[in-house]
């Protein structure tokens, strides 16, 4: 048999980068060629292996490959030739990067043009099934590789595991550009895919499919039961890998999470800074609850005292003028309009200013407003964390029945509550453990008291 060449640059007057049509089927005869010239099979992969890189590398060229496989598999007596081509490429990867490249590569030619339905569907009579052109390249290649040595399934589990982690990874990419909303362009318009199932299903379903025998006796063996078993191989491969693949995207989400959450959370020295303000609100809180109660007390003071001499006003005015108590008329008007100026003046609500209690609810804004950004940024564990120094600070010791009060009261003004990190669950919990803090702490420091 005669050994085909590469085309040369301007042979037959073609262009130097212009390849035969006929370049795939040559460049099988040469793989067919050596693999029965070369009795070392290291030697004949060797070589097949250096005439792929020098005539098929490059994405370009990739599907040339996928031809010259499909020409190979055409016959049963070249079908080992398209095993040891893939073959070739995949052990000599860890050698040459070159290798590595080159079959991934070929399986983005495969996923691309299977999804696209570049070539017809290949139909098996006899199961009245279709499967892609790129099913059936790949999938007898890997029954071939199985029928000349069961070993080689690790070259089939090597090229099915990276063709189903190219394959998720694309629908990922496509599912992340519809989800982010992005323009979609026409060549994207035309990227999309014109068959919904994966090319690493089909592959699986073909092998599947070439491994059944309709039997016509109950006592009949099936000649293709290493198919069978092969189909049931492959199968354990992809729930594996796909398994992997979910195992290693929830550890990158649960990692972005995780990074997310720690750059939204309050820093130590936010959380310090807040203590001192957390302690004034609380103090600005007790006086804004006391509030009422103090300027009710006032008032009535006050109103005793205005109403009281008006009373005495009026009681003198008409002593002076029934001339009792020996008071003259003027006496009484006088005393009358005294009691009048008092009440208007002295007695009138602008007078008692200096003893009504000061409203510090606009105070308390302005400190509740440097507190809450930091709150809402707070964990579960930074808030439990920093209540408890508030319990155990000698300084709110005083005001520490109010401070589950003031816990509600400033979740129930922050703005944005539902942008805070901690729930509405982990709310009460740590309002259930204040509570029991609080308690804790007054009992143990009630004895004290008493003794004092």
């Amino acid at each position: 048999m005669e050994q085909p060449s590469a085309p040369r640059p301007g042979q037959a007057g073609r262009p130097a980068n212009e390849l035969p049509p006929d370049f795939a089927r040559r460049i099988a005869q040469k793989v067919v060629f050596t693999l029965e010239r070369e009795r070392d099979p290291d030697e004949a992969t060797d070589k097949i292996a250096n005439i792929f890189i020098r005539n098929l590398s490059g994405l370009e060229r990739s599907r040339l490959f996928i031809d010259m496989i499909d020409e190979l598999l055409n016959s049963e007596e070249t079908s080992r030739s398209a095993a040891m081509a893939w073959v070739a490429i995949v052990l000599h990867r860890e050698d040459d990067p070159r290798f590595e490249n080159m079959v991934s590569d070929l399986l983005d030619a495969m996923i691309v043009d299977h999804r696209q339905l570049v070539k017809p569907n290949y139909s098996l009579e006899y199961r009245r099934k279709s499967f892609s052109f790129y099913a059936r390249n790949l999938g007898d290649a890997f029954i071939a590789m199985v029928e000349f040595k069961n070993e080689l399934y690790e070259v089939c589990s090597h090229i099915y595991s990276l063709l189903i982690r190219k394959e998720v990874a694309l629908e990922m990419g496509e599912k992340d550009r519809r989800a982010g909303g992005r323009r979609i362009s026409l060549a994207a318009d035309q990227a999309k895919p014109k068959v919904g199932k994966k090319l690493f299903d089909d592959v699986v379903d073909y092998v599947h499919a070439r491994g059944e025998v309709r039997s016509d006796t109950l006592t009949q063996q099936n000649p293709n039961e290493y198919i069978a078993a092969l189909a049931d191989r492959m199968r354990g491969t992809r729930r594996y890998v796909i398994q992997d693949i979910m195992a290693k995207q929830a550890a990158e989400k649960r990692k972005e999470a995780e990074k997310e959450l720690s750059e939204t959370l309050a820093s130590a020295e936010e959380i310090i800074q807040s203590r001192e303000a957390f302690k004034k609100a609380l103090n600005l809180f007790w006086a804004e609850k006391r509030y009422n109660i103090k300027y009710l007390s006032v008032e009535k003071v006050r109103v005793t005292l205005q109403v009281s001499g008006i009373i005495i006003g009026i009681v003198y005015f008409l002593a002076g003028y029934l001339r009792l108590y020996t008071l003259t008329w003027w006496e009484g008007i006088l005393i009358a309009i005294g009691m009048y100026l008092y009440a208007r003046f002295f007695v009138s609500r602008q007078g008692f200013r200096n003893f009504f209690p000061n409203d510090v609810s606009k105070e308390l804004e302005v400190v509740l407003g440097s507190i809450t950004p930091v709150l809402r940024k707070m964990s579960k564990e930074q808030m439990d964390a920093f209540m408890v120094r508030q319990v155990k600070d000698p300084v709110n010791v005083n005001l520490l029945p109010m401070l589950p009060e003031f816990f509600k009261y400033v979740f129930a003004v922050m703005p944005d509550r539902k942008n805070t990190i901690v729930t509405v669950d982990d709310m009460q919990e740590i309002l259930e453990n204040l509570e029991m803090d609080i308690t804790r702490v007054i009992r143990t420091s009630a004895p004290r008291h008493a003794e004092d």
